[in-house]
């Protein structure tokens, strides 16, 4: 995941698009931009949301499908995350 925010912080992206089926996807001005490489996995989804969450956040995403959080990186940004659960998968928006 820190690969990943580093890229939208680095490039001054807008959001980063994390869904099940499909690559990571930058959204840049405005225009998604799939970043290269194997679309992501189920697990990977949730290796990704378990290295960003903390045990409550990972619960009310269990208990009611949504969870909104600010995450910190590297003391350099803050981003505000949006978890959802798409059927048995997670998908993250990142802004």
């Amino acid at each position: 995941m820190d690969n990943l925010l580093y890229l939208v912080h680095s490039d001054g992206a807008d959001e980063l698009r994390l869904h099940v089926g499909q690559p990571p996807v930058i959204v840049l001005e405005g225009e998604q931009q799939p970043i290269e490489g194997p679309a992501i996995t189920t697990v990977e989804a949730k290796q990704l949301l378990q290295s960003i969450t903390d045990t409550r956040q990972r619960r009310e995403l269990r208990e009611h499908g949504v969870v909104q959080f600010v995450y910190r990186f590297r003391g350099r940004a803050s981003f505000v995350v949006r978890a959802v659960m798409e059927d048995e998968n997670v998908g993250m928006d990142i802004h």
